[in-house]
């Protein structure tokens, strides 16, 4: 993803992946919470409604994304909009924690390794393009947050770029 447009100086990578987390985390946050019918929150309070289902809800999850990071950001984003209280989004980035230790162990006995940054772009294309296709639709404001996920993975992508930390290849 940093061969897309890695700037030549790194303050303008960190400025400019900053000002996509904010962004991303707002349109994550705004179309969770227009999106948020009484079946995501169902789902979350289920998924989050004791201690030991929060911390395997974070494990799995970073499993499959391979991204604690996103993990936690999404969290905020669902305490942020109100799916979440504190209590149990504090049990699912601690899964997330532990689902970064369980993601490398697996990809060191597996060798299997998914690149999410790849899937950035595509992904705010479609969240933008279901958005502007569905507006005051369930599917639009899903496509809101899609887009809002997307440009996370490209902040944090950008934010390592900015401050110099290897990117997987």
């Amino acid at each position: 993803m940093t061969e897309l447009a890695t700037p030549s100086a790194p303050w303008l990578a960190l400025a400019g992946g900053l000002g996509f987390f904010l962004l991303g985390l707002e349109l994550l946050t705004d179309g969770l919470r227009l999106a948020a019918g009484p079946n995501l929150q169902r789902l979350l309070s289920r998924a989050t409604d004791t201690r030991w289902r929060g911390l395997g809800t974070g494990i799995l999850i970073t499993a499959l994304v391979q991204s604690s990071s996103l993990v936690t950001f999404a969290t905020i984003g669902f305490v942020n909009a109100g799916l979440l209280t504190l209590h149990q989004s504090l049990w699912v980035i601690f899964g997330a924690n532990i689902g970064t230790t369980v993601t490398g162990w697996l990809v060191t006995l597996v060798g299997f390794e998914w690149a999410l940054e790849s899937w950035a772009l595509p992904l705010v294309a479609v969240g933008a393009f279901s958005h502007l296709t569905g507006k005051n639709t369930r599917r639009g404001a899903l496509g809101l947050a899609l887009a809002g996920f997307g440009l996370l993975i490209t902040a944090i992508d950008l934010l390592k770029s900015g401050l110099g930390v290897p990117l997987r290849t």
